[in-house]
């Protein structure tokens, strides 16, 4: 589709659906599928990580174009249950599950566990004894060999995972696994957002190693292995993606050299490479006022609480967020800010914290009642953000198919009472509430 085509059509989607608004191309989404599957090793297994993104619509596009999927909440087993998935195609992970999940999603139907501690093992195989279950159990492992670059889950200080000498010293525990586990392999996931072929290579190597070593260490052979992924996407930036064109080699080159695992199963994880790109932000200039020391503010209709809100907690870099124009006649890319006057971006919210971008590239010429957009949020967006500051409603989520609307979502928040005080019973929290509408 033509860019102009695309504004017209987002101001059309605007006037329809209302302001702010995120947008989903879920013909992105099936592009960033295929081009993985072909960057990676032939007959991996892809898992989508729902923590990116649950939107239904999302969800439903990437299990079609051939992904398993991961989830990390009773919440987001809902959805993939939802999707139509094979429940034997989903992984459960997290390090904080607890017994009534666990037995929940085993009593859904859930086979494949990760397991993060020797706490996680026996609440997983409690639950396969009183359920009468049979699962298949990975161990999650925080390797010792580091990381030099990329967002660290691993090899270093971190809440993921079996620490490798843990593993090894408390190996005899595995022998006290009932018949309704299996272990079926590792799972090691060692970054996110890694910033090139170099590096996810490099993370690759480390892990296999590290399952070569445990293979021995634990005398069981893996039938499975999850190498996670780390493949990177830029956030709400128009930076350029990393190319992954010589990266089928290189993972077949690393794989072929086991000695110990060399039947295993290869499982990758991706959650922002896949959705990334397909999502747009699309907001409404409420106000432009003049600031001190030569700066302007323009106020937005969506914030922290819409937009990355680990922002607000100095997690994502303001700076870096990009905009379009899209109200102007003629929309570009425009830079017509003066070099004396910095622009800062910043929502509705009553919080200094509510910032989206300093030094905006946003033009001079922007007016109250302009419509912005901003690109590649498809990825920790919106469920990311401080959604329940302030008790703002949520922006409608949209998801396009060939340019067209084909499925809307309303993201629910507030508070819902469950019982009185002064009643004696005792309160069971409610579990699989429905997100969306």
């Amino acid at each position: 589709m033509e860019k102009q085509q695309i504004v017209q059509n987002w101001n059309t989607l605007v006037s329809r659906f209302g302001s702010p608004l995120y947008v989903y191309d879920l013909d992105s989404v099936d592009r960033q599928v295929k081009t993985l599957q072909q960057a990676l090793p032939t007959d991996a297994k892809i898992f989508y990580s729902l923590k990116a993104n649950p939107l239904p619509a999302i969800v439903n596009a990437v299990r079609q174009a051939g992904c398993c999927l991961e989830v990390c909440s009773e919440n987001e087993l809902l959805v993939a249950q939802n999707s139509g998935i094979s429940l034997d195609h989903i992984l459960y992970s997290g390090p904080g599950k607890t017994d009534g999940e666990i037995r929940r999603a085993m009593e859904t139907g859930v086979t494949a566990f990760s397991a993060e501690s020797w706490t996680d093992v026996l609440r997983i195989d409690n639950a396969a004894r009183s359920t009468q279950k049979s699962v298949r159990l990975l161990l999650r492992v925080n390797p010792i060999t580091p990381l030099k670059s990329g967002l660290a889950m691993s090899g270093t200080a971190t809440q993921f995972g079996f620490e490798e000498t843990v593993l090894t010293e408390g190996k005899e525990q595995l022998k006290n696994l009932s018949s309704s586990v299996e272990l079926v392999g590792y799972h090691i996931y060692y970054g996110t957002q890694l910033d090139n072929e170099d590096t996810i290579v490099e993370a690759v190597t480390a892990a296999i190693d590290c399952v070569e070593r445990l293979t021995v260490e634990l005398g069981f052979t893996p039938k499975v292995i999850d190498l996670g992924g780390g493949f990177p996407w830029p956030f709400a930036n128009l930076n350029s993606s990393v190319s992954l064109d010589t990266l089928k080699p290189r993972l077949e080159e690393i794989l072929a050299k086991r000695h110990h695992s060399l039947s295993a199963e290869v499982w990758f994880e991706s959650g922002r490479y896949l959705a990334a790109s397909s999502g747009t932000l699309i907001a409404t200039v409420l106000d432009i006022k003049p600031g001190k020391d030569e700066s302007r503010f323009v106020v937005l209709d969506a914030g922290i609480n819409h937009l990355g809100g680990m922002s607000g907690l100095g997690r994502i870099p303001r700076g870096y967020v990009f905009m379009h124009n899209l109200s102007a006649e003629n929309e570009t890319t425009s830079t017509e800010v003066s070099s004396e006057q910095r622009t800062f971006v910043v929502g509705p919210l009553c919080s200094p914290l509510d910032c989206l971008a300093r030094n905006s590239n946003l033009p001079s010429s922007l007016r109250i009642g302009d419509i912005v957009a901003i690109p590649n949020v498809g990825a920790y967006g919106l469920t990311a953000s401080l959604v329940a500051f302030l008790t703002r409603p949520a922006p409608v989520e949209v998801a396009l198919r060939n340019g067209n609307p084909v499925e809307c979502y309303a993201l629910r928040t507030g508070h819902e009472r469950l019982i009185s005080l002064e009643s004696d019973v005792k309160i069971t929290r409610i579990r699989n509430l429905e997100l969306t509408v």
